[in-house]
């Protein structure tokens, strides 16, 4: 049976209408060769013909997921692509940070989305405004979480409401309170993803001994990974696999390089990810240049980006990576995770 992506990537913008402290999307803009709707539309449709033809069991194997930037500064991406996975019965998940969808409840309900995953680094409101650069964000995000978990449960949606939060010194020592804040909000589920240097910069060599939102004590740490385990246990509301929080306590010891003889990162056999302008790498982390070495979902064929010979060059080298970078789900089997 032939091995496909387990995660298809699709960027639905560069830009974000936030200023937050973590990232550095609100700067870019998205270039003038960006792909418009309908050549996402194509390609995914010929992608799912190519995944009927590689392998039968695909639809449950794979997740498309709907990156930014912010996702809703362009809705109607968000939803025709989530028609078409849903008519496909595949799994289509967007992460968002929340702050445009009030007058979308209704759509996005109804929009056959797995998943809505908000990005909310902080049950308190001061730290969360903060570190997204909105004074009164969190307070208006609640509100908008409450409706539309009334809606959802009014009418037995199936989608799936969850938070993703980044895990820094703002919140390793208030992390319990932190997840019962989600539970008690009837959320179905809360993901957590290490500090990394902010995205849309530069790396320098040994950053997170200066950068200051990086938590330094390693007793906090390891209070904070052994509680996740421990919730782990008893339900399923952290999403995270286990597998994946304890390769936290190498990360955070050492967040550039993880050894090979812990977990092998294994972006090149489970992610496709698809940038604004339709090229293609398997690994967020690792820049390409050209930016089309790999291909182009408009030029290059299906097969070709994923098995041709740039694209097998390229997985050999990302073999022997043992960059750390932060995104540690790709160094566990992403059905541990996401389904």
């Amino acid at each position: 049976m032939t091995i496909i992506p387990q995660r298809l990537f699709l960027e639905i913008t560069t830009e974000c209408n936030l200023r937050c402290k973590l990232c550095k999307s609100w700067e870019q803009k998205d270039p003038s060769n960006k792909l418009n709707l309908a050549d996402k539309l194509i390609f995914l449709k010929e992608f799912i013909m190519w995944l009927d033809k590689s392998n039968e069991s695909y639809k449950n194997l794979l997740s498309v997921i709907l990156t930014g930037g912010e996702p809703f500064l362009y809705p109607d991406q968000v939803f025709e692509i989530a028609k078409i996975c849903g008519d496909n019965v595949i799994n289509c998940y967007v992460i968002s940070n929340g702050s445009l969808i009030a007058h979308k409840l209704d759509e996005i309900l109804n929009s056959g989305l797995n998943a809505l995953t908000l990005s909310i680094d902080s049950h308190l409101s001061k730290a969360r405004d903060y570190l997204r650069g909105e004074p009164g964000l969190f307070n208006n995000l609640l509100t908008v979480i409450r409706e539309l978990k009334s809606k959802k449960d009014e009418n037995s949606y199936p989608i799936k409401i969850c938070v993703q939060s980044i895990l820094g010194d703002w919140n390793v020592n208030s992390l319990p309170t932190q997840i019962k804040f989600f539970k008690d909000l009837g959320l179905e589920g809360m993901m957590f993803q290490p500090i990394q240097y902010p995205f849309g910069l530069l790396i320098p060599e040994n950053w997170h001994k200066k950068y200051d939102k990086f938590p330094h004590s390693e007793e906090e740490i390891q209070n904070v990974i052994n509680y996740l385990l421990k919730l782990k246990h008893q339900d399923g509301f952290i999403m995270n696999s286990k597998e994946e929080i304890e390769l936290w306590r190498y990360y955070f010891k050492d967040p550039e390089y993880i050894s090979d003889t812990f977990n092998p990162c294994r972006a090149f056999e489970q992610n496709l990810i698809v940038d604004v302008c339709g090229n293609v790498k398997f690994c967020f982390s690792r820049d390409i240049e050209p930016k089309n070495k790999i291909g182009n979902i408009t030029t290059t064929s299906i097969d070709d980006i994923w098995n041709g010979k740039t694209a097998s060059q390229e997985k050999a080298e990302m073999r022997s990576c043992i960059r750390a970078c932060g995104i540690m789900a790709c160094h566990i089997d992403t059905n541990l995770r996401e389904k």
